[in-house]
């Protein structure tokens, strides 16, 4: 009886920090910054967003100097080295999920994929102003034959980490509570996708979906 007891207090907790989280969020629909909504291959940076890779966490970021699509994935949009071996960022850019070889990727998610040597796959967002800035986060694995084996990290300032998380599954998503930030013009928040304990990036597509508010000030 104590043991569920307990387990019903712990759900009741879990239920309410969950509202108390979807409440914070104003209109998730709409949010100021979306990393799907947002993208282009036109520029990078592309305003708050840059597309880039590190070769060890929280070190300089390498910007991706390639926009554009790869040979046998028609409706997708990258960011990545000539050639796309990976690292890399995609894009669906139709309104349908998109398969190609192991994955897929559905409209709501960009692809995240570390590199062969052990590039971690950065997608940085850059505050763009002061003041408090409301963030959410969802990772999943795309890869379906593997399945996808990688880890995900959010880093403030390629310092201070948020989060660290295996993703060891097929389109089992990763969600977040929203998490609210004080931040300054120029801070970055940083997305980054590594290859995992296994040390291959073989099947290591990751979906990532990022929204961000700027909340008013009182």
């Amino acid at each position: 009886m104590k043991m569920l007891k307990a387990l019903s207090i712990a759900i009741t907790l879990l239920l309410l920090m969950s509202q108390a989280a979807s409440a914070q969020a104003p209109q998730w629909k709409n949010a100021d910054y979306d990393a799907v909504r947002d993208f282009s291959i036109q520029s990078n940076p592309n305003g708050v967003w840059s597309y880039g890779w590190e070769s060890t966490l929280g070190g300089p970021l390498t910007l991706y100097p390639w926009g554009g699509t790869c040979n046998g994935s028609p409706g997708m949009s990258w960011w990545a080295t000539p050639g796309c071996p990976g690292p890399l960022i995609g894009h669906n850019d139709g309104d349908k999920t998109l398969c190609y070889f192991t994955w897929c990727v559905p409209i709501t998610n960009l692809l995240l994929h570390p590199g062969p040597s052990g590039e971690l796959t950065v997608l940085r967002w850059t505050a763009p102003s002061q003041g408090r800035f409301l963030m959410a986060v969802n990772f999943v694995g795309l890869d379906y034959q593997y399945p996808t084996t990688t880890y995900v990290h959010v880093l403030l300032n390629s310092k201070r980490s948020f989060l660290k998380a295996p993703i060891t599954s097929y389109q089992w998503p990763l969600s977040f509570a929203p998490i609210s930030l004080q931040l300054c013009p120029g801070d970055t928040v940083d997305f980054i996708v590594d290859w995992g304990k296994d040390g291959d990036y073989t099947g290591d597509s990751t979906g990532a979906e990022v929204k961000i508010w700027k909340l008013a000030q009182h």
